[in-house]
Parts: C-alpha cells; structure tokens; sequence
C-alpha cells in the first residue's frame, strides 16, 4: 500500500525577528530574515535558464527584515522586504524543506 504524505501546511505563520511556522502536525520551524531572503527562488534572484543563484548575498542587508506578508492561494507565502524586494513566492514545502536542511527547525 502506498503512504501518502501530507503536503506541508502551515497552521500560524508569525514574522517577528525571524520567521516562525507552526505546521499542522505540531512541527515548529524557525529561519532568519536573513536566510530567507538569500535564498528568494524568483526571476530576479535565480536565473530562470539555468536555475544559478544570480543574488549576491553582499548586497542584502544585514538587518533585513519583513514589511509584510500574504498567503498566495493554499501553497506559498509572499513576503514584501525591507530592501524593496517583492516578487519572491516561498511555496510551504520549500520553507518546510529548507527550514530542515539549514537545521533552522
């Protein structure tokens, strides 16, 4: 029989001094502004050819921070930057995945 996973979705998102998710089955994930925005998967910050980062993560500020955020349909979260930064689309599996790999959970 096949196990079917669960997609990942967040029960509360809260961005304070980082960004802090609580998923539905009670799993908990922290990640720094910082992080988050180096690693912003749009056009502008990813080759959309080649998938390379184009980003250099000297021209982030260090006190970056979140201005904003909205849901973007059931799947993703949109976060407005304090660098003016906008058109990022941070689906909950790559947040979920990323929090995991970068040991930020």
């Amino acid at each position: 029989m096949l196990k079917i996973k669960k997609k990942a979705k967040p029960e509360k998102i809260l961005l304070g001094d980082e960004v802090y998710i609580l998923w539905q089955d009670g799993e908990e994930s922290h990640i720094s502004f910082f992080a988050l925005r180096d690693a912003c998967p749009c056009a502008s910050c990813i080759d959309e050819l080649t998938g390379k980062k184009t980003l250099d993560a000297e021209s982030i500020p260090k006190d970056i921070h979140s201005l904003r955020s909205e849901y973007v349909g059931n799947y993703a979260l949109r976060i407005y930057w304090s660098d003016s930064h906008d058109t990022g689309i941070f689906h909950f599996k790559m947040l979920r995945d990323f929090a995991k790999s970068r040991d930020f959970t």
